[in-house]
């Protein structure tokens, strides 16, 4: 079995726009969003968003994540598809909740004869170690409801476990979103095309050269859950030939709220969690990164092609710690990466578990 992972994004004209929308929305409840990243350095050095760049980075400190989060729902209701990424580890109580989630949603597809099957992380974990991995943060579904009538009673259903949220596509519903308890829940509907067999999420677009279905079944703990056809294929196509191995776990204790993602009309944009401790900022981006405070902060609206927002009053000292070349202009993307800032993500949570520590 063969996996190829395509990444969807508009023309440039969309940016602008998308970038202007999610700011209206999020400058009404006084959240402090701060240009960052490659977003900051074309305004920066050029005047404008980079021809190339489809995603917009925006940094989210402390005191505005909850009113950031909250604002998930406003953002659906105008057309965005959105995802909150958390890091860290779960305790096993919510590990535990998380299985059952699975199980009794297994269940459930069952008896309303919807074929599907668990895929992701999560079927990662039930089909090599029996268990959810303890960094696991969401859960992945994949549904082949048999027309309209069949995903409506679905829905219905998923909406007396918890709240359900859906996304679409050219007005065609592309995933389901279920939050329940500490868990959330992405069912996709699966897709047979030119292109393959598979589902869309957000930009992305995930195709296998054979078929997903008929679910091939397993247990665990005397309980049955359905995995893609050829399971074993399927995560050695999808997580390469060591999928078998159990990796070390990347933290040990604390868990924190990474990113809010919002996607529309081809552009991703990123509310990207910043935790200032004493003189550094820490964020995962996607790793671990540690800039100087005075970096990000203090900040200042500045006018810009794509209406106000707020500049960090010296982005030289971001963009030289985190773009070693940043000044030097290119007409295309030039392959740059972050790793100048780049720490342990261990190191980065410790330091933001640590609040004492600074104060």
């Amino acid at each position: 079995m063969i996996y190829n992972l395509n990444k969807i994004y508009s023309d440039y004209a969309n940016v602008h726009q998308v970038c202007r929308e999610v700011l209206d929305v999020s400058n009404q409840s006084a959240i402090e969003a701060v240009l960052i990243g490659g977003s900051l350095l074309g305004m920066v050095r050029d005047g404008d968003f980079l021809p190339w760049d489809k995603d917009l980075d925006f940094a989210v400190f402390e005191r505005d994540i909850a009113a950031t989060l909250a604002l998930e729902p406003v953002y659906r209701e105008l057309g965005y598809e959105c995802r909150v990424h958390h890091l860290g580890v779960r305790p096993q109580k919510e590990l535990d909740a998380g299985l059952d989630l699975l199980l009794a949603l297994t269940d459930v597809l069952k008896q309303h004869n919807t074929e599907h099957c668990i895929i992701g992380g999560a079927l990662l974990n039930l089909y090599r170690d029996k268990c959810l991995f303890a960094e696991t943060d969401t859960l992945g579904v994949l549904i082949n409801p048999q027309g309209p009538e069949q995903l409506n009673k679905l829905l219905q259903i998923l909406a007396t476990m918890g709240e359900v949220s859906l996304s679409y596509s050219n007005k065609q519903i592309k995933s389901v979103l279920l939050v329940t308890g500490q868990w959330r829940v992405n069912f996709f509907l699966y897709i047979e095309h030119e292109k393959g067999f598979g589902w869309r999420d957000l930009n992305c677009e995930h195709w296998f050269d054979k078929p997903l279905f008929p679910a091939q079944s397993h247990t665990i703990d005397n309980r049955v859950y359905y995995g893609p056809a050829q399971t074993d294929s399927f995560l050695q196509a999808r997580f390469g030939k060591n999928w078998h191995c159990t990796p070390p776990l990347k933290f040990t204790q604390g868990r924190v709220v990474g990113s809010m993602q919002l996607y529309k009309d081809g552009v991703m944009f990123d509310f990207i969690m910043h935790y200032v401790r004493g003189e550094k900022t820490f964020w995962f981006e996607p790793a671990a990164n540690v800039i100087s405070t005075k970096g990000f902060l203090p900040c200042s609206i500045k006018s810009t092609t794509a209406g106000e927002m707020l500049f960090p009053d010296h982005p030289e000292i971001f963009l030289q710690e985190h773009y070693g070349n940043w000044k030097v202009p290119v007409k295309t993307w030039d392959g740059a990466v972050d790793n100048p800032t780049i720490i342990p993500s261990e190191e980065a949570m410790q330091k933001i578990l640590d609040v004492n520590y600074f104060e």
